[in-house]
């Protein structure tokens, strides 16, 4: 009589199968029998990707254990908004998954710095990371990432208000492979940024400055002229940048800033020049 068990397991339900299943459905078919059990255990050991996002409320601490207690191959983890999950519970599955390349874990309040470091550690081959409204990160965390993980290609650091200039230029002049980069909602971040952005990201394609007070129409301008692939640029509530700077990149760049947000202080800008 045809089994599941009887199908092969690497090649067809690792590879074919089980990849299409959600987390959900994983955890109710391990719970059939014991047979059934251990062949769902060996697939979270060699398991390439774990996305809780869809779901993030319903998703225990407990479960998450499971999922992630023997994973060694995991490249993609995305746990945004698991406002569940903590550091102790993190952190020794970045160390044990040295072979990780994506990692979202973007509005989840209730991890600390340490994870970064754990995370700058053991993998160097990172290529995303999203800590979007990730309150608690520093200065001190993404220096970390910075100084060990130099093949990110995108980095989305939305409302991490501790971040500075210094960690942000750290980031940038050791991530030469830097296409896409979000710096939105962060207070500290001036021109200073943006000068380094513009002398050492000549891969940037897409720049989110929204937010981002203390930045002028000079910084906006070296980004725009040294950045030869970026196609998309947001600068939504940006006080100090006018349309002085933006109206000569419009025609290579997609700028996203509503119309209501314009200040066309174009005389004393050129009496200034």
């Amino acid at each position: 009589m045809p089994s599941l068990l009887n199908i092969p397991w690497s090649d067809v339900l690792f590879c074919y199968v089980f990849p299409r299943l959600g987390p959900k459905d994983l955890f109710n078919l391990r719970s059939v029998n014991k047979e059934i059990k251990i062949l769902v255990t060996e697939y979270f050991k060699v398991n390439k990707s774990l996305n809780f996002s869809p779901f993030p409320r319903s998703v225990t601490l407990g479960a998450f254990r499971i999922f992630t207690h023997d994973s060694q191959r995991l490249h993609t983890l995305n746990l945004s908004n698991c406002n569940w999950l903590d550091s102790a519970t993190l952190n020794p599955v970045l160390a044990s998954n040295p072979n990780l390349q994506h990692l979202n874990i973007s509005g989840c309040s209730s991890i600390s710095n340490s994870s970064l470091q754990v995370l700058a550690m053991n993998a160097p081959g990172l290529r995303t990371l999203n800590l979007s409204a990730c309150h608690w990160t520093s200065a001190g965390g993404i220096i970390s990432i910075a100084l060990h993980c130099k093949s990110l290609e995108s980095v989305d650091l939305t409302s991490c208000w501790e971040v500075t200039d210094q960690a942000v230029c750290d980031l940038v002049l050791n991530s030469p492979k830097l296409k896409h980069l979000s710096v939105s909602r962060i207070y500290g971040i001036t021109d200073k940024s943006l000068v380094v952005i513009a002398h050492k990201s000549s891969c940037l394609e897409s720049l989110n400055v929204a937010g981002c007070w203390r930045i002028t129409d000079y910084g906006v301008r070296l980004v725009g002229e040294y950045c030869p692939q970026l196609k998309y640029l947001r600068i939504e509530d940006c006080r100090s940048v006018t349309e002085f700077s933006l109206m000569h990149l419009r025609s290579r760049i997609h700028i996203d800033r509503p119309t209501s947000t314009l200040c066309l202080r174009l005389p004393r800008l050129q009496l200034q020049i």
